[in-house]
């Protein structure tokens, strides 16, 4: 595991530069998704710095490059395809990552490190101890839940087999890691079951 490194802002310029890079990739994955989920967790993740602290030069460009290593997806997937599609795209999206970031010349090698294994273990969500692991699961997981920014791209039954089978088992409450984010689930998860309603 990568060495804790001291707060930090991420600056305008560089955020920029880590961005467009993202985008490169997001605009492939999954229609209508990537990019606006992307972006909400992004906006999570600084309300979570706010509220919880952290660094954000670290947490915010994680959260922009943690789902570029997803395939490409065709237009109306369904919630199978959705959950295969899962599959090694948190590896994927690491080795991408570490590219992007020692191409771009801003950042360490240990806070390339750290980022990278952010990436590479944002979809384990069982014993998250370390404190960037646990704000990374959930400013993805709000983002995932906050329809009224991000609507999902799956059909209602596909979105509601997500809350289900994916977020009840993978997200389970017990599994919410930071006072601000464990406030938010329940709002936004009691919201996006009446979404359709």
């Amino acid at each position: 595991m990568p060495k804790k490194i001291d707060n930090m802002k991420l600056n305008k310029e560089l955020e920029y530069k880590v961005r467009m890079e993202a985008l490169k990739y997001l605009m492939h994955g999954k229609p209508g998704w990537d990019v606006p989920h992307t972006y909400n967790a992004v906006r999570w993740m600084r309300k979570l710095i706010e509220k919880e602290g952290g660094n954000e030069k670290i947490l915010v460009t994680a959260m922009y490059l943690h789902d570029i290593g997803y395939p490409i997806l065709r237009k109306g997937y369904n919630f199978k395809e959705l959950i295969t599609s899962k599959e090694g795209h948190a590896e994927k999206g690491a080795k991408i990552a570490k590219k992007i970031l020692f191409k771009l010349k801003g950042f360490t090698t240990d806070e390339i490190e750290e980022i990278v294994y952010l990436i590479k273990n944002h979809s384990d969500h069982h014993n998250v101890k370390e404190f960037n692991r646990k704000m990374v699961m959930d400013a993805d997981g709000l983002s995932m839940l906050d329809w009224e920014v991000c609507l999902p791209t799956l059909d209602k039954k596909g979105a509601k087999e997500f809350l289900a089978k994916y977020f009840k088992e993978e997200r389970s409450p017990d599994r919410w890691n930071t006072k601000t984010g464990k406030k938010y689930l329940n709002i936004l998860y009691k919201k996006a079951l009446n979404y359709w309603d």
